[in-house]
């Protein structure tokens, strides 16, 4: 994934957390946490493919490009942890918890010109998806 990659995926974050949540919130809280586990899955894959691009950097012995690259996204992690913990959470979300994303994320998100997602609802079932895949790659302590 280049940046423009990464640009794109934040754009779809974007359009989520400033279009489509703040209708759903209220309306349809199932579909908000599907919604925020797709947008959590997005921020993860943004930082898993800025933490690649700078190993490939490191291995090029571009060591401050790729510190560079690190700084740039080192946010992407705990903003997609605390969006999927959100996304996982049994209790109803509030336009608080938005707001702290929106600060973790970027203060400075814009709310997109152009619609990339025609139809949220197809995102149904997304944070049961994600809770199953985590559960399968526990293992137990002990067998």
């Amino acid at each position: 994934m280049a940046v423009k990659e990464r640009t794109q995926q934040l754009r779809i974050v974007a359009e989520i957390l400033l279009i489509h949540l703040p209708e759903y919130l209220a309306k349809d809280q199932p579909l908000a946490h599907d919604l925020l586990s797709v947008a959590g899955q997005a921020l993860n894959t943004i930082y898993e493919d800025a933490e690649a691009s700078s190993k490939s950097w490191d291995k090029r012995a571009y060591h401050v490009r790729a510190d560079e690259l690190r700084r740039e996204w080192d946010w992407a992690l705990g903003a997609a942890n605390f969006a999927l913990g959100l996304a996982l959470r049994p209790d109803p979300l509030t336009d608080a918890h938005l707001a702290k994303l929106k600060v973790l994320i970027r203060p400075e998100m814009e709310r997109p010109t152009r619609k990339q997602i025609a139809d949220p609802t197809r995102f149904r079932g997304a944070a049961q998806a994600l809770a199953k895949q985590l559960s399968q790659k526990r293992k137990p302590l002990r067998e």
